[in-house]
C-alpha cells in the first residue's frame, strides 16, 4: 500500500470514529438535559417541602401557646 491509500484508510477510521463521537455526544447531552429537569422538579419539590414544614412548626407552635405548654 502507498501512503495514499494508509492515508485515506485512516481518514475513512477517523471519520467513523468520529461519527460514533457524535453520537454519544448526543446521547450525553440528552440525559444531562433530563437529569437537568429532573433536578430542578427536585429543587422545586424540596422548596415546597420547606414551605410546608415551616407552616407545620408553626402550628405546633401556636397549639404549645394555646396549651400553655411553652416554657417561659
Amino acid at each position: 500500500m502507498d501512503v495514499a491509500s494508509h492515508t485515506l484508510a485512516l481518514l475513512k477510521r477517523f471519520h467513523a470514529e468520529f461519527t460514533d463521537f457524535r453520537r454519544e455526544q448526543e446521547s450525553v447531552r440528552a440525559r444531562l438535559s433530563s437529569l437537568e429537569q429532573h433536578y430542578a422538579t427536585m429543587s422545586g419539590d424540596l422548596a415546597q417541602i420547606r414551605l410546608e414544614l415551616d407552616d407545620i412548626r408553626t402550628d405546633v407552635s401556636r397549639i404549645k401557646r394555646r396549651l400553655d405548654l411553652v416554657e417561659a
